[in-house]
């Protein structure tokens, strides 16, 4: 900032030492103002929250981080929460479910249950707690829930994948069980 400030001046006032003083002056304060503007800015979107910003939107929205969470999936649950604020409906609740970090999740209701059913990964997704609590602080309470999870079945590789495409997939995300 000093130096395109600098610039600016004509090329005798650039030597003053108190010019030069004062632009210093002037342009730390500058660098703080632009520090605020840029974190206000990132403050503006969920995907952006800063660490500051995120701790005034869980005091805000009354969300207790849990231990050891990411700033990431911290972010995903003040989203849901403030997104889950509508009433509730299926088309809220797969808004809140599109909030999640993850994505990928669809939700309906099926036999007299909500069912969100993952169709993004193979396997349990990773911070399934800050999903799984967003959707039961949003929807009726006496509707329960299920969940789906996407596993490659062993009956179903041949099909699916080549060798080369096998050598890259956890043991975990493989279902060792039939398809229901």
């Amino acid at each position: 900032m000093y130096n395109k400030i600098l610039k600016l001046l004509h090329r005798f006032d650039r030597t003053c030492l108190f010019v030069k003083a004062l632009i210093n002056a002037v342009a730390q304060v500058l660098t703080q103002i632009d520090t605020k503007l840029t974190e206000v800015y990132f403050n503006f979107y969920f995907s952006t929250l800063t660490p500051d910003g995120v701790e005034y939107f869980e005091e805000l929205l009354k969300i207790t981080p849990t231990q050891g969470q990411s700033l990431e999936d911290r972010r995903s649950v003040i989203r849901a929460k403030w997104l889950s604020k509508n009433h509730s409906s299926i088309g809220l609740i797969q808004i809140v479910c599109d909030a999640w970090k993850n994505g990928e999740v669809v939700a309906d209701f099926v036999g007299g249950k909500l069912q969100i059913k993952f169709v993004g990964e193979y396997g349990v997704p990773q911070d399934l707690d800050s999903l799984t609590s967003a959707i039961d602080e949003i929807k009726p309470a006496h509707i329960p829930f299920v969940l789906l999870y996407k596993y490659l079945l062993i009956k179903d590789i041949h099909t699916k994948k080549t060798i080369a495409q096998m050598e890259q997939i956890k043991i975990d995300n493989f279902a060792f069980g039939t398809e229901e």
